[in-house]
């Protein structure tokens, strides 16, 4: 028989092996080595304890978790061996007990982020989702950037309906390292979400020195660092919109509360009030989704846009008669005295200088036709006409609105502050306005 100090060799030595097999996914020579332990020692907690573990793995649960709680009874308790036992009864689904291993684990050491984490976890599988929202926050207390308690805090309150804080986390988690392989657009978006403009700015300006003519690179590198603009540049405007037709009309409505047809189809009854149908122009028609507010104005409808792919979405409302991939100012240019209504619902925003617009709209309306038309406004504190703003859209000043249509010849008949959709939980200012040839 070994002496015990050879004994305890032996051991140790089988114990590293086992534990070596374990980890290299050989659970056959890790068990054998267990056992062998195990048989030479019959309480060796460690043993005991990865055993069990082992033996979960191999679906042998009640077994395994038979030897992991013998393990804990003749050892100091270990948050580790808690925290593995937490583990092998969430799998298992039994979330009470699991819950109990945590808190046991996190009693032994609480400031260990993963093991808020997956207490969290296990309050979210019980649908305990205020606990489980305050153990993930204690979490991120611990480690800001601990990825998994982002995780489970977006999908918790996209389960409450909370879009803006499920988005909050859903962007914390994206721009973590490391960015590569990364959508440089969705980085930029998720900073500018959190209100980190310096970087989003920053990662498009890394993505234009990869790809100097990249549209959406170059548009929104200037709306993030808040460089000079006058205009949203066409290839900008088709590139983007060419890519979020198919999605265009759910998103717009349903995530960002746009109200631009419900506005139109308030106002336009009263303002034609008396006034014959005729030819209407829907100018940067999208999708179509003024076509039903439009139509029972018009004796002909016809609707422009830059992008083919949202061209190919209007062209399912039958009310158009025509439609054109266009330039909306090129277009009204070449058709003097054509139109008793002309409507540009979210157009403007893609325009800082509206001279030419106005310009091109008064040519294209009859006497006493009907411009209607929407621009977010520009707050006070902004002392330029108007303003390429973080979101890639115009804004521009009231009175700057108001000079533009007065130097075009168009007589402003209604100015109304009106916002037509939510932006990262806040309505956006806007103006509707009204105008007559």
């Amino acid at each position: 028989m070994p002496s015990a100090g050879v004994l305890e060799e032996l051991i140790e030595e089988s114990f590293t092996s086992a534990f070596n097999h374990h980890a290299a996914g050989r659970l056959d020579a890790a068990e054998e080595d267990y056992r062998l332990i195990l048989a030479m020692e019959e309480h060796h907690a460690p043993a005991q304890h990865y055993l069990g573990v082992l033996l979960h793995q191999c679906g042998r649960h009640e077994e395994g978790l038979a030897l992991m709680h013998e393990a804990a009874r003749s050892t100091a308790a270990n948050a580790d061996w808690c925290n593995d036992l937490g583990n092998v009864l969430f799998a298992l689904e039994r979330f009470d007990e699991a819950s109990l291993a945590y808190g046991q684990a996190l009693a032994l050491r609480p400031d260990d982020a993963q093991l808020w984490t997956n207490l969290g976890a296990t309050r979210r599988a019980q649908q305990q989702l205020q606990p489980a929202i305050d153990a993930c926050e204690q979490a991120l207390l611990r480690d800001p950037q601990c990825l998994p308690a982002l995780h489970h805090l977006a999908e918790i309150y996209t389960r409450l309906g909370d879009r803006m804080q499920s988005s909050r986390y859903q962007c914390l988690a994206f721009v973590l390292p490391p960015h590569e392989g990364k959508s440089r657009e969705l980085l930029a978006v998720s900073f500018y979400f959190l209100g980190r403009l310096d970087e989003a700015a920053e990662v498009c300006r890394a993505w234009l020195q990869e790809e100097p003519h990249h549209p959406i690179a170059r548009h929104m590198h200037a709306a993030y660092a808040g460089l000079p603009s006058d205009t949203v540049p066409r290839d900008y405007i088709e590139r983007r919109f060419d890519d979020y037709a198919d999605h265009f009309d759910s998103n717009l409505v349903a995530h960002l509360d746009y109200r631009g047809p419900q506005v139109l189809g308030e106002i336009l009854p009263c303002v034609l009030q008396g006034v014959s149908p005729a030819n209407v122009l829907d100018a940067g028609c999208g999708t179509g989704l003024c076509a039903p507010v439009l139509a029972p104005h018009a004796l002909a409808l016809e609707g422009v846009d830059l992008s083919a792919n949202m061209l190919r979405h209007a062209a399912q409302h039958p009310q158009y008669s025509t439609l054109a991939q266009a330039d909306a100012v090129e277009w009204m240019a070449a058709r003097p005295a054509r139109y008793g209504l002309i409507a540009a619902c979210d157009v403007l925003i893609y325009c800082g200088q509206l001279a030419s617009f106005f310009t091109a709209a008064h040519l294209a309306l009859q006497a006493g036709g009907h411009l209607i038309f929407t621009v977010e406004l520009a707050g006070e504190e902004s002392d330029t006409p108007y303003l390429l703003h973080p979101s890639g859209r115009f804004r521009h000043q009231r009175r700057y609105v108001e000079d533009c249509l007065q130097a075009a010849g168009l007589e402003a008949l209604l100015v109304r502050e009106e916002s037509l959709r939510v932006e990262l939980q806040q309505p956006v200012p806007g103006l509707v306005v009204v105008a007559r040839r």
